[in-house]
């Protein structure tokens, strides 16, 4: 604990709190909130490590009295963020403050950075959305991205591309650095994807009062689509009537994902990942696994999918941001991914230097 306190005061702090921005008092407002409305919070808090727990917890509570920085007080909020070892649950710096600082936020940022796959130089990914054709029978489809904004180029891609992918016997899909977004911006790729019908768990949401007090605060939004604002309707209602519970608005334990009709191609379809794949990139391994033309090659991916649904707090500070993830799927305690991943069926090594034409050469020697 002395080297974790010394690691806070030694941190170059730059950058001093205004008056309301007391450490101590953004700390509690942490845990207190997290505690509340985290969905995984009694599940990742157990008698096991409650002690340890506690005694982080109070240790860093002493110490915020003296973090009397942005710097200081952020990385005393992260290390107890980090504890739950849960990348959807998170204290970051608000945008104007890594706008107004940005080699500050830069600096802190990287102090708590996962490590990186850097590939080899002849092996980096595309860093856009795009199509390519790799040969008569195959071609490849770069999706580094599934955010929201994603998902009109990913739509505008299959629309122009469209006869080459419904004509195309094998599929590259390269996924590597994709760290999620929403699932709705892999929907158009699933129609090709399909074999069978595809099993889905949903997900559960924590009825706290706060939890509540957000998502109605959600329904504020213009931009919000009428089937968005339909069913945050229905889970508000839900979450009213059964308070401080789990409450799942579809009332299913499974959903089944049946299209019309099974496309004639691609017969194959390889997905490249790595350990960067996260989120809902893994939410879309997850269906995709079930086809029967899916093979995954590359290492495990990152793990970050148990709870979701994020939600932004307002913490005291201004200069911070507190997300919390609200939602756990229903896919637990008998199937969790966080920090285990999604294995591949065909492990790549690293350092292999093409791993496009790694998936290439496998699949053609796939004989099924």
């Amino acid at each position: 604990m002395k080297l974790l306190f010394a690691v806070l005061i030694l941190f170059a702090p730059q950058i001093t709190f205004s008056q309301q921005c007391n450490c101590q008092l953004n700390f509690d407002y942490v845990v207190n909130h997290v505690k509340n409305n985290y969905a995984g919070f009694n599940d990742k808090i157990k008698k096991g490590n409650r002690k340890d727990f506690e005694k982080l917890t109070s240790f860093l509570s002493v110490n915020s009295l003296a973090a009397n920085t942005v710097d200081s007080c952020y990385v005393l909020l992260r290390t107890w963020t980090n504890y739950f070892k849960d990348n959807h649950l998170r204290v970051q710096l608000d945008w104007r403050y890594r706008k107004k600082y940005p080699e500050v936020a830069k600096r802190l940022t990287l102090q708590f950075a996962k490590p990186v796959l850097r590939p080899p130089a002849a092996d980096k990914p595309e860093s856009k959305t795009s199509f390519k054709v790799l040969d008569d029978k195959t071609i490849l489809l770069r999706l580094p991205s599934f955010e929201w904004g994603e998902k009109k180029n990913i739509d505008s891609l299959f629309t122009t591309y469209s006869a080459e992918l419904k004509n195309a016997h094998n599929w590259i899909i390269d996924l590597r650095g994709n760290d999620g977004g929403t699932d709705y911006a892999f929907s158009a790729i699933m129609p090709y994807i399909y074999t069978n019908p595809i099993i889905t768990k949903p997900d559960e949401y924590l009825s706290s009062e706060e939890n509540i007090e957000v998502l109605t605060e959600n329904l504020k939004d213009d931009e919000l689509s009428k089937a968005g604002r339909d069913f945050l309707t229905t889970l508000i209602d839900l979450m009213k009537k059964n308070p401080n519970q789990f409450v799942n608005p579809s009332g299913k334990d499974n959903f089944e994902v049946k299209f019309d009709s099974v496309y004639r191609y691609p017969n194959k379809i390889g997905i490249l990942i790595d350990r960067n794949t996260a989120s809902s990139a893994e939410s879309f391994l997850l269906s995709a696994i079930q086809s029967k033309r899916v093979i995954v090659y590359g290492e495990n991916s990152a793990g970050t999918l148990d709870y979701s649904n994020t939600q932004y707090f307002n913490i005291p500070c201004k200069d911070f941001n507190l997300v919390i993830p609200i939602a756990r799927s229903k896919r637990l305690p008998a199937h969790p991914i966080d920090n285990i991943g999604i294995k591949p069926d065909v492990k790549i090594n690293v350092e292999e230097k093409n791993k496009i034409n790694f998936v290439l050469k496998a699949m053609e020697q796939d004989k099924k």
